[in-house]
């Protein structure tokens, strides 16, 4: 009875040698635990300007119902659209440009009055011990 004690004995220490040896492996190919292995594709370049794209067909053509436009006439509506954007972008600047030479002028107006009221209380303040 005593060898088949031995032998059970035997068999399970080799077992767990094993499972120690697999937890081991384990361990080494982990490496830095959060790397993947395997090859890395870089970002796209082109990715964005698809985007882009599906997002603009979305915006105006997804939902437009063309069932009825066989000759493919233009939309006055899209042209109005593009227009209206390259119009308000030129009016945008010479608003600017406006805008600071308003600005000019408001502060050359406040640097004025400053200077009259520094001469006007000075005359003032020169009149008071006459009265």
């Amino acid at each position: 009875g005593k060898k088949k004690g031995k032998k059970g004995k035997k068999k399970k220490e080799k077992k767990d040698k094993k499972k120690k040896k697999g937890k081991k492996k384990g361990k080494k190919g982990d490496g830095g635990g959060d790397e993947e292995e395997g090859f890395k594709l870089a970002p796209s370049a082109f990715l964005p300007a698809v985007v882009e794209s599906s997002q603009q067909y979305d915006d105006v053509w997804k939902y437009r119902d063309e069932a009825d436009n066989f000759q493919q006439k233009y939309d006055a509506e899209i042209i109005k659209e593009q227009k209206r954007g390259e119009v308000e972008s030129e009016i945008r600047v010479q608003v600017d440009d406006l805008m600071r030479q308003e600005l000019k002028n408001l502060k050359a107006a406040i640097e004025r009055d400053k200077g009259k009221k520094e001469k006007s209380t000075d005359c003032d303040s020169a009149l008071i011990p006459l009265l």
